[in-house]
């Protein structure tokens, strides 16, 4: 689903059309003329800014949050729960939402790729993630003991999974 390494994204985009690019939030979508796919490649740190790693992936995402983490966190590729955890880790205001499906369903998934989604969410280190996309945390809604509370509870889901609670 998701590709991070450079040189396989160029592979991938080499056989693609673009169909139209946004140079403000340096977003390309690509159309795969062999499957029929579209493909979005983008910098989720990076609004009007080269910061942050490259992901490309198919568009759109599944509607369901939850059937997003379903399919990145059961992948053969750790790539996927990387880019997911990624792409939601600039979204601060899913992170209760998507923290609480995390523990609902941490049995279903597997716990090294549940482990990488959740570091690369950030929500471990909150404040430094904030920092880091220059968002504040009352804009998000969130609150210091939000934060707190968000970070306890993905270290949690991490001890819970391990146990297989």
């Amino acid at each position: 689903m998701y590709i991070l390494n450079n040189k396989r994204q160029i592979e991938r985009i080499k056989d693609m059309v673009p169909v139209r690019k946004n140079m403000d939030t340096f977003e390309v979508f690509y159309h795969d003329p062999s499957t029929g796919e579209l493909w979005k490649s983008f910098f989720p740190k990076g609004y009007k800014e080269h910061r942050g790693p490259k992901l490309l992936r198919p568009e759109p995402l599944p509607e369901s949050l939850e059937l997003q983490l379903e399919i990145c966190l059961n992948s053969q590729d750790d790539s996927d729960a990387i880019g997911l955890g990624i792409e939601f880790s600039v979204k601060p205001k899913k992170w209760e939402s998507i923290i609480e499906i995390l523990d609902k369903n941490r049995k279903n998934y597997l716990r090294s790729h549940l482990n990488t989604f959740i570091k690369h969410l950030g929500v471990l280190h909150p404040l430094k993630t904030l920092e880091e996309i220059k968002i504040d945390p009352n804009e998000a809604g969130l609150t210091k003991e939000k934060l707190t509370a968000i970070k306890k509870r993905a270290k949690r889901i991490k001890i819970k999974r391990y146990f297989r609670i």
